[in-house]
């Protein structure tokens, strides 16, 4: 939070000191910092157990994966924005098949994740989340979980 404090600080002083930018041109570039910024919670392809396919931005894509006792988590879809540039709304349909412990959790922001999808309840979802504006990821948690994930959002 302090580094995008910092950067916000920079490009009002830039706005500042540039002619011709307007707070409108300021404020754009601040959002353009902070959504690639939020990429960067992201995990990378490598690191990532299955495979994951982007839609029409990094909030939205499939990923499919195959687990074997895996203790971890992974940052699948997500970002941070002040306004996503698509819709407001996605749809997300998961299924976790297997033994062990795996969930899907929704984390928005500074609230508590939530639980979209759990081995331990109910093992699949098909529901439609809002995103606001701030933090928004999908992440996988898993404790010993051998089984498959299946994971649309769009």
């Amino acid at each position: 939070m302090k580094l995008t404090a910092i950067v916000f600080m920079l490009l009002l002083l830039a706005g500042a000191l540039l002619p011709g930018c307007d707070k409108e041109q300021i404020l754009d570039l601040y959002g353009s910092v902070v959504e690639a910024a939020g990429n960067v919670g992201l995990d990378t392809a490598l690191t990532l157990k299955g495979e994951r396919s982007f839609g029409r931005d990094k909030y939205t894509g499939t990923y499919s994966a195959g687990y074997e006792d895996f203790t971890g988590e992974e940052a699948l879809f997500g970002g941070t924005a002040l306004e996503r540039r698509e819709n407001d709304h996605v749809t997300v349909v998961c299924t976790l098949e297997g033994t062990g412990s795996a969930r899907l959790e929704w984390n928005c922001g500074a609230a508590d994740a939530v639980i979209l999808a759990d081995t331990q309840e109910e093992a699949s979802c098909d529901k439609t989340v809002y995103l606001g504006p701030g933090s928004n990821y999908f992440n996988l948690v898993c404790e010993g979980f051998t089984g498959s994930v299946d994971l649309k959002i769009e």
